[in-house]
């Protein structure tokens, strides 16, 4: 045996010589790539079908533009994800891999990773419900967790949230963190615009003040109300009453309603407070703000 084993180490050299190896690894090699080059053709055509099944999809479902836009990007990336994972164990099985102790790993490993991260599960699985129950979607105005962030939703992912401040500064929150989001773009608000007033003032010179701002906006700025069917306001700046005698004893506090398009909400509650200023200075009524009474009793024989 010890004497056939370098005539056989001969053969295998020779063998790199002669033209039916390299015809074989020729072939091998073109029917590997020609495989690689299918798949790599079908995964682009896989990316671009994609594209526009979900495109025809949320057009037929009606969707709001920002819900759609927001649903959209997210399924987009996933799909990509999905795409790119599949193609890659084609193309590792294509080349004589075995795929299925790779699934197993990954399998394993993915156990394991989601027992030691546990916050990440929890941001994904909100995530997916702050999407699924369309809380807020990209250009919402939001507040989170009781005004601690205010701003505009420019993101919305299955970990994370972003949101522009009013002061153009970019936060992320994980999405376990929020724990309560108040959203302010849902086709309707209702602008509600607190005055506080001396006790002595008359509450009819407040209802002529409010009638008079009613009039005026309604007149100049009837964009900014939510409109019926009809093109008429729905609910015009109003007195809603007296909600505060105490008001840390200042005087007595008058709130004024009305239902604007969610876009304007700011616009109208600037516009109705100042509106309301110039005409209580018109009726001689005075804001209410810190003030002592002193009560001096007369004495007798003076």
């Amino acid at each position: 045996m010890d004497l056939l084993e370098p005539l056989a180490e001969e053969a295998r050299r020779m063998k790199w010589f002669t033209l039916e190896f390299w015809m074989d690894a020729f072939y091998f090699v073109m029917n590997k790539g020609m495989a690689l080059l299918v798949i790599f053709i079908l995964t682009w055509l896989a990316l671009k079908l994609r594209k526009v099944l979900i495109k025809r999809v949320f057009a037929l479902a009606k969707l709001p533009p920002k819900q759609r836009s927001t649903l959209e990007a997210l399924l987009l990336s996933f799909t990509r994800y999905m795409l790119f994972i599949i193609a890659l164990m084609m193309c590792l099985s294509n080349v004589g891999l075995e795929i299925g102790p790779i699934i197993a790993s990954a399998g394993v490993i993915g156990l394991a990773v989601g027992f030691g991260a546990q916050t990440l599960v929890k941001d994904l699985i909100t995530g997916f419900f702050i999407i699924f129950e369309d809380q807020f979607s990209v250009g919402d105005y939001v507040s989170i967790n009781n005004g601690l962030i205010n701003g505009t939703v420019i993101d919305v992912g299955l970990r994370a949230t972003k949101i522009r401040t009013w002061a153009q500064h970019v936060v992320v929150i994980q999405n376990s963190e929020i724990h309560t989001s108040q959203n302010f773009n849902r086709e309707r608000m209702r602008a509600i615009v607190n005055v506080s007033v001396p006790y002595e003032t008359d509450p009819a010179d407040i209802e002529r003040a409010v009638r008079a701002v009613s009039n005026r906006m309604v007149s100049q700025m009837p964009h900014l109300f939510l409109l019926d069917d009809e093109e008429q306001v729905v609910e015009p700046p109003q007195l809603y009453g007296i909600t505060d005698v105490e008001n840390n004893a200042l005087g007595a506090k008058y709130a004024v309603v009305c239902l604007v398009k969610d876009d304007h909400y700011w616009t109208a509650c600037k516009e109705m407070r100042k509106m309301l200023v110039e005409e209580l200075r018109i009726s001689k009524v005075e804001f209410s703000y810190p003030r002592r009474a002193i009560k001096q009793e007369s004495q007798a024989g003076w």
